[in-house]
């Protein structure tokens, strides 16, 4: 898991102002309260004080008052009253991590590290559809799956799963992948690639009415940005009818992943038509989670040399190859000394605060599995030097 990354903590609509949430990211515990303009506040969960749990505490004005002794955190971190000490200054190391958040798109991002704003690039907008409602109509949906993020987003880089995992749109009479050349990105890459569709009877309600007319191949753009962890898939049916999947993922811990997903589509938007769209993206990703969950290893990023590649991968592999080079800039969690270590201490994400004042803090912030390059940030991956980086050798799809 991956330090210096924008991750959606929630979706807006769980966070009122009045009540903080809890909830997991990167093995991690965060407390989400909104103050009092609507800004969402995102502070590690353990209070400086004796580790109690911030989110089960109370708002109090633009504060969070820790439910064990009521010591009150402002959207900095900083504790500004310790009622059992009265009118006493408050030490400046009594204070917490925050962490910037930006909503958008009804979901609420947290950047988890701490680099400075000049180095942490904007929220990625891939889904300028949601914002047209005219010829747009754009369902969401929340899933959780007992798999790792690198595996789960494998996955929906990988087109040739289709033709074998997906009953309503694969098709095994052609599951001969379309090899052809792919356009790298800041963060990224994108794809596009005809696919055969499914043969008749494949669909079922509205969409398979509207498709029932002879057609030829779908066309199906594919983008992905490590920035943001998230990816955009888009189907053309036909000429003038098409969907977009825009995802987010989150990762839990190294085996569970939450999964934030958008779907917008320029077909049958009337709203009577949502619950068979749900319904359907619901089956998409209960079948990518039967085989995913079964893939070993268990957590990635794998070693390129610990499995059989092929051209049909390369998405796949472009992506494993920007999480090992973050993984060599010492940007990966030592998850397993963190796990060994719960029990007895507390580690947190370290925020944007603690590059100007590194010291002056109570909680360690978390080990990583190497050691931090100063140099490395998201303009490494996005310069000359990121576009060039070559993938391992792969064999050839012929």
């Amino acid at each position: 898991m991956l330090i210096n990354n924008w991750y959606v903590a929630a979706e807006s609509t769980d966070v009122i102002q009045g009540a903080p949430k809890r909830t997991r990211m990167l093995g991690f515990d965060f407390a989400l309260f909104r103050d009092s303009t609507g800004k969402v506040i995102c502070l590690s969960d353990v209070c400086a004080h004796r580790g109690a749990s911030l989110s089960a505490g109370k708002c109090d004005h633009d504060a969070l008052a820790c439910p064990f002794h009521g010591w009150q955190f402002n959207g900095e971190g900083q504790c500004i009253s310790i009622p059992a000490l009265g009118d006493t200054r408050v030490p400046k190391r009594a204070r917490v991590d925050s962490y910037p958040t930006h909503e958008v798109y009804g979901w609420i991002w947290v950047f988890l590290g701490d680099l400075p704003e000049d180095e942490r690039p904007p929220v990625p907008e891939l889904l300028p559809e949601c914002l047209d409602t005219e010829h747009w109509r754009t369902t969401r949906m929340v899933v959780e799956a007992p798999v790792n993020w690198t595996k789960f987003e494998e996955n929906s880089l990988d087109t040739a799963h289709l033709s074998f995992v997906h009953k309503a749109f694969g098709n095994r009479m052609d599951p001969k992948a379309t090899i052809v050349p792919i356009e790298r990105t800041k963060y990224g890459a994108r794809v596009a690639r005809e696919r055969t569709p499914p043969p008749p009877g494949a669909k079922t309600g509205k969409l398979a009415e509207l498709l029932a007319a002879p057609r030829g191949k779908t066309s199906v753009q594919l983008e992905f940005s490590l920035l943001g962890l998230c990816h955009r898939i888009q189907p053309t049916f036909r000429p003038g009818m098409s969907q977009v999947v825009f995802s987010a993922s989150t990762p839990i811990d190294p085996f569970h992943t939450r999964q934030f997903g958008l779907q917008a589509r320029n077909y049958a938007i009337e709203p009577e038509h949502d619950a068979e769209r749900l319904a359907g993206r619901k089956q998409a990703i209960d079948e990518d989670i039967a085989v995913a969950s079964t893939v070993r290893p268990r957590v990635g990023p794998t070693p390129f040399t610990d499995e059989f590649l092929t051209r049909a991968d390369e998405m796949e592999s472009i992506f494993r190859s920007f999480v090992i080079r973050m993984s060599d800039a010492g940007w990966e969690i030592d998850y397993d000394r963190v796990a060994a270590e719960w029990d007895r201490k507390v580690y947190v994400i370290p925020c944007p605060a603690r590059r100007d004042d590194p010291k002056n803090w109570v909680h360690e912030a978390v080990p990583t599995t190497k050691p931090r390059n100063p140099d490395f940030s998201w303009r490494t991956l996005a310069g000359e030097e990121g576009q060039r980086a070559r993938l391992p050798k792969i064999a050839a799809a012929e």
